[in-house]
């Protein structure tokens, strides 16, 4: 069976228990901007990241977890420096305040990771009236990376890795619904929040195309994490069992440091990587009218200013 199949089902039930190695590189005075570092593969590629010298800069909701995760690696006596963010994806006024905290830290940054989650397993709005797993997934890390950009850009050769799932496939734009007033479903929040940061990324590699920043979102794969753990009643037997099934949580962090680090992803910028391979996203991801009205929508919730073309 070629590998992966790019079908979510097969990929779900027969996930690739392996990944490539990326090379130790010398990372030193790269500064490392890190959301959904503090367990999970995102822990793993932090660790790795750490390792080789990077700076890190970790940006949590849980503050706990997340000054447990710095004295672990500054106690591993990596030679990087390691700082951290409190910042809540579910609250636009706190990705503000976090933005402007990071700016404040970070001089530089050179690589920033959007690897924060959660699946919100009923319909809850953010202060601002928004859906939660549509905040949380896609406009909480838009607004970041938006607020985030410019210092990005200032850094040759910077990249932008955004976590994606395969549910995107699956993902359905409503501009009737987008927050799902009238029908929710975990399901449809979470692929639609998925579909909608491939469709920014693709956005921003075009702003950026000629700046040498590059842009793109990945779907590790089925990867083992806790991003379930709110799951309740038959959907928790369901997700348990098959959990079973997934990959190490090392493989999901090695593939993020793939596309944050390897050479073979140099000037690849607006592509949707599947585990390892460059693949099609979901078609409504390349319908143009539904980009710009997205886009349009997405500055307009969190007010800011569309940039121009």
């Amino acid at each position: 069976m070629k590998r992966p199949t790019q079908n979510p089902f097969l990929d779900t039930l027969f996930p690739r228990q392996s990944a490539d190695r990326v090379t130790t590189q010398d990372l030193a005075g790269k500064m490392i901007v890190f959301t959904g570092g503090t367990d999970g593969m995102g822990r793993v590629a932090v660790e790795r990241l750490a390792s080789m010298g990077a700076n890190i800069c970790l940006v949590g909701r849980n503050m706990t977890k997340t000054q447990r995760v710095e004295a672990e690696l500054k106690e591993a006596r990596h030679k990087g420096q390691f700082q951290i963010v409190e910042c809540d994806l579910g609250s636009l006024d706190n990705v503000r305040q976090a933005a402007t905290d990071i700016l404040k830290k970070c001089q530089q940054i050179d690589l920033l990771i959007n690897c924060a989650g959660a699946n919100i397993t009923d319909r809850r709005l953010t202060v601002e009236g928004y859906e939660m797993n549509f905040t949380v997934n896609y406009l909480g890390p838009f607004l970041l990376t938006e607020l985030l950009l410019k210092r990005i850009i200032k850094s040759p050769s910077g990249r932008i890795v955004n976590l994606t799932s395969a549910t995107q496939a699956r993902g359905h734009l409503d501009f009737e619904d987008l927050h799902r007033e009238k029908k929710w479903s975990l399901f449809s929040t979470y692929a639609q929040a998925k579909l909608c940061m491939i469709i920014h990324s693709r956005d921003v590699a075009e702003r950026l195309k000629s700046s040498g920043v590059t842009i793109n979102c990945l779907n590790p794969g089925y990867i083992r994490s806790n991003l379930t753990h709110e799951i309740k009643g038959w959907e928790k037997i369901v997700y348990t069992l098959i959990s079973k099934l997934a990959a190490p949580t090392w493989v999901g962090g090695e593939r993020i440091v793939s596309v944050a680090l390897d050479k073979k992803y140099e000037g690849v910028s607006g592509e949707y990587i599947y585990e390892d391979i460059i693949a099609t996203p979901n078609a409504e991801v390349l319908d143009t009218k539904k980009a710009i009205r997205l886009l349009e929508l997405s500055h307009e919730m969190t007010g800011l200013d569309r940039p121009n073309p």
